[in-house]
């Protein structure tokens, strides 16, 4: 998977580097990346658990270059939404970025979406696209890593099961090109 991102990465950057004048734009559709099993996360938490995480990362191999780049926008635009299927509780959504695998689910969250109360058969959209301007030097770089959490709340009862359903994750990324 790393490589057939790192080929789509390059082949973008190839079409995007003359988009504009000394600007080159990369969108990244990082849910593409993703598999089935990861894009729609199933869940099965027994109640009165205070917080289950279910989380997915991916590492992102930008094209040579790009870390010397200067950083012009930065926009990321998620959605989700959570089909609950018995129990009761609350889910937070949240998309990270970082330089390093290790710190990628610390800190605070670029993008977050809460569920607020769910109660048995209930959809909720979690979070409808939702399009942020992230002004960061953590995409001033070669390698980007994306991370994705679902953090679950459960009330005392029947276990708390659906699904967690990511339905958009885009990244679009404007830099002063400098990769010669």
């Amino acid at each position: 998977m790393k490589a057939t991102a790192s080929v789509l990465i390059v082949a973008a950057a190839l079409v995007t580097a003359a988009c504009g004048e000394g600007h080159a734009i990369f969108v990244v559709d990082v849910l593409s990346f993703l598999s089935a099993s990861d894009s729609a996360k199933a869940y099965n938490v027994p109640g009165g658990i205070p917080q289950a995480d279910s989380t997915v990362s991916r590492q992102f191999i930008l094209p040579p270059g790009f870390g010397k780049s200067s950083l012009d926008s930065v926009s990321a635009t998620a959605a989700a939404s959570l089909e609950n299927a018995a129990g009761s509780g609350s889910v937070t959504f949240d998309v990270f970025f970082s330089k390093a695998q290790g710190s990628l689910f610390t800190g605070t969250p670029y993008l977050s979406a809460s569920s607020g109360a769910v109660s048995g058969a209930d959809t909720v959209p979690l979070l409808p696209p939702t399009t942020v301007s992230l002004a960061d030097t953590v995409f001033n770089t070669d390698s980007l890593w994306v991370g994705i959490r679902a953090r679950l709340n459960t009330n005392v009862g029947p276990n708390m099961t659906g699904h967690l359903r990511l339905t958009q994750i885009r990244v679009r990324v404007v830099l002063q090109d400098k990769f010669f």
